[in-house]
């Protein structure tokens, strides 16, 4: 009878453990890091799209993830060494996405101040001619 009590409460211990430890789905992940972004939650919302990319490393969102936590490395937590890191993954991964040129810029450009940046220096220059 104790016995079986024992392994009951053991069975029912997992069963708590294993519900709490499962995964979320790729869209849930996805919608949790956008919404934490949203609120300037950024820790939050790089470890949801972290979570993503390693639970769902070919999914339909994991691209964007990647290239989100290279993005929010470098623009929100001025953390460049985690950026450069998180954009040369997303690069080598998706040479060819849409974001591809966007993630060269930002390596290119990391810890830049926004007055060194090639589109605003043009635009001082043609204000300097006027």
């Amino acid at each position: 009878m104790r016995a079986t009590k024992l392994v009951l409460i053991g069975l029912l211990i997992s069963a708590v453990f294993w519900s709490c430890s499962s995964k979320l789905s790729e869209e849930e992940y996805y919608n949790k890091a956008r919404e934490a972004y949203g609120k300037e939650q950024y820790k939050k919302a790089l470890e949801n799209f972290k979570l993503l990319v390693d639970n769902y490393p070919d999914g339909k969102k994991s691209a964007e993830a990647s290239f989100m936590l290279g993005f929010i490395n470098a623009n929100d937590l001025k953390n460049y060494k985690e950026a450069e890191k998180y954009y040369k993954r997303f690069i080598e991964k998706y040479p060819d996405h849409e974001l591809a040129d966007d993630a060269q810029y930002e390596l290119k450009n990391l810890g830049k101040d926004i007055n060194e940046l090639p589109i605003f220096q043009s635009i001082a220059a043609d204000s300097a001619k006027k």
